[in-house]
């Protein structure tokens, strides 16, 4: 095994039975993963990866690949940018703009060049699924867009709250993930507006707990908070937490199809159709979905999550 602190390019990083049991595989040359005894071709891969300022190690990328490692009915690849994610010397705001927000679009190049490459050699892309959180989000976006335009679709992407800054409003200057990076693109908007996108922008797009007046989850503190810190970014790392509880347990988290925040509200019973936000998405749904959760873990309300607060007034 190779020690994950001894490569220097970007890491593709096949998980087998635990954290502790991985292989290291290069973007540029990644078809060793397909001869790998431990990779089986026959299950779906799941390619996860974090955003800005995140690491290997960091308490999103554990909970979420030991979830999907619990299921044992899946591949699972960390897609590590750990170096080229840091703000360095420049600070948090200019460390994003001129170090990670590059990095992430020229990686996400690189993974659909890895992916286009695996496919080639014999990987199912119908059976890929990309998932990222904030920054990572879009990177997933650019591998999925970069390998549509080749001729080969990724199956799904799901994005945990894709970061807003640079991608969104009045300075954006780039073009990230959307409906358009693969066959199926769900996004769970949990801080929108803030660290968040506002806009819907997936083929599903679900708001827990949406307010038109503020971007905080149940739970989370309100106010100022140093940046980066875990009350600045409470609502925000709660799209991976709410995906985390949604593979432990798939149904967890009905939603409700509504053209509007405020349809939404206008409901007064449980519908008979529903949806759910994470791990089983309806991948033939198509809308933006809407739901409430608990202040704390578990999150889950149930099919009462499905009804809108009686607290909210309609604006």
């Amino acid at each position: 095994m190779i020690s994950k602190y001894l490569a220097t390019y970007i890491k593709f990083k096949p998980i087998f039975s635990s954290l502790n049991d991985f292989a290291v595989t290069s973007l540029s040359n990644p078809t060793p993963l397909l001869t790998d005894p431990c990779f089986d071709s026959n299950r779906r891969t799941v390619v996860y990866t974090f955003g800005y300022r995140g690491k290997t190690d960091g308490p999103a990328t554990t909970a979420v690949l030991n979830s999907y490692l619990a299921t044992k009915k899946r591949n699972v690849i960390l897609l590590d940018w750990q170096e080229e994610a840091q703000s360095g010397v420049l600070g948090i705001p200019l460390g994003y703009a001129l170090f990670a927000v590059p990095n992430a679009k020229r990686i996400g190049h690189e993974l659909g060049y890895a992916l286009l490459t695996l496919s080639e050699a014999g990987l199912n892309m119908t059976e890929i699924h990309l998932v990222g959180h904030s920054l990572g989000a879009h990177i997933m976006g650019y591998a999925g867009r970069w390998t549509r335009k080749r001729g080969h679709v990724i199956s799904r992407i799901t994005g945990l709250d894709p970061a807003r800054a640079l991608f969104e409003g009045t300075f954006a200057l780039q073009s990230g993930l959307d409906r358009t990076c693969a066959k199926f693109v769900d996004i769970i908007h949990t801080n929108p507006g803030s660290y968040g996108m506002s806009q819907s922008s997936g083929t599903v797009d679900l708001w827990p707990n949406y307010s038109p007046h503020d971007g905080i989850q149940p739970g989370c503190p309100s106010g100022q908070f140093e940046m980066f810190t875990p009350e600045d970014l409470c609502s925000h790392d709660r799209a991976w937490r709410y995906l985390v509880e949604s593979i432990q347990n798939g149904t967890a988290f009905p939603a409700v199809a509504a053209d509007s925040f405020n349809s939404w509200l206008a409901i007064k019973t449980p519908p008979n159709v529903t949806n759910y936000m994470g791990d089983l998405t309806n991948t033939k749904a198509r809308g933006n979905y809407y739901l409430s959760t608990n202040n704390q873990k578990p999150f889950s309300k149930g099919s009462q999550g499905m009804m809108p607060p009686s607290s909210t007034i309609l604006k």
